[in-house]
């Protein structure tokens, strides 16, 4: 079985808007690995959410989970928790702020 039975992450923290990225020199034995948490270490040079993962490799989201957080223990990978729509900028902002800057041509 790919996550060896278990059917949920031992963290909590994995959302599928979790953000997921490889840890460059990280001492992992690969070889130890299976070959989805390969893929998974692979896909995840750059940032990549838990859901685009399991896009990518056919799997679902709960499996993914369960293999990042073993990545994640093993210190293979860093999870970046997703951003809530109250910490991100209204859209309104954002337009008032491209009008001032079209205005300083």
């Amino acid at each position: 079985m790919i996550t060896g039975g278990r059917s949920r992450a031992g963290r909590n923290v994995l959302e599928f808007e979790s953000l997921v990225r490889t840890v460059p020199g990280a001492a992992v034995d690969r070889t130890a690995l299976n070959r989805e948490q390969q893929a998974i270490l692979g896909l995840c040079r750059e940032l990549l959410s838990i859901a685009e993962v399991a896009a990518h490799l056919g799997l679902p989201i709960s499996v993914l989970k369960v293999l990042v957080g073993d990545l994640l223990d093993l210190g293979a990978v860093q999870v970046l928790p997703p951003v809530r729509q109250a910490e991100q900028v209204p859209l309104a902002l954002l337009e008032e702020v491209l009008v001032g800057l079209r205005q300083l041509r």
